[in-house]
């Protein structure tokens, strides 16, 4: 999991790089794997004792918001996002690293944006109480967890635009 970084100026985040994609990654990987398995459980338990897991759906749903949310750094950090690339080879050489900076800067504000009011959403949870409909889970952990990892996501975009000027301006648009 580790060293799968595809910044072109190395580490990105130095030496805690490594620690961090092996958190999350496992992090990532055991969410998943609950899903996995919360699923395979209760379609059995539909099917085979005709009782669900009660809750199943709620639970998928917050698991899957943790699951977005905590993958949002890694694919930034090693660069993965979808592109598309239509029009890239109409855009002169010149210009693709300016382009790619005002990107990056566009995206991390939006990250940062989406972090802000993710925080004052949760505020607002607390405040109100707000819960699941079946299993009464406090829903504002996860909404302070998703603003967290996306101020993360935020910050690792605008540190890639420094380190794109150190390396060159190289990067892809």
């Amino acid at each position: 999991m580790s060293g799968l970084s595809t910044n072109p100026g190395g580490p990105l985040l130095g030496r805690w790089e490594k620690p961090f994609e092996m958190l999350l990654g496992s992090a990532t990987a055991l969410i998943l794997a609950c899903i996995m398995l919360l699923t395979c459980v209760d379609v059995a338990g539909r099917y085979v004792m005709s009782m669900p897991v009660p809750g199943a759906l709620e639970a998928t749903e917050i698991m899957m918001g943790a699951l977005i949310f905590a993958s949002l750094p890694l694919v930034t950090l090693r660069n993965q996002q979808v592109t598309i690339d239509l029009f890239a080879h109409l855009i002169p050489s010149v210009v693709k690293p300016a382009l790619q900076a005002v990107i990056q800067v566009t995206s991390g504000l939006c990250m940062a944006v989406i972090s802000w009011r993710l925080w004052v959403k949760g505020g607002q949870m607390i405040g109100q109480g707000d819960t699941t409909a079946v299993l009464q889970l406090k829903v504002w952990p996860l909404v302070y967890f998703m603003s967290v990892l996306a101020a993360v996501t935020a910050v690792i975009l605008l540190l890639m635009i420094r380190q794109k000027d150190a390396a060159g301006g190289s990067g892809e648009v």
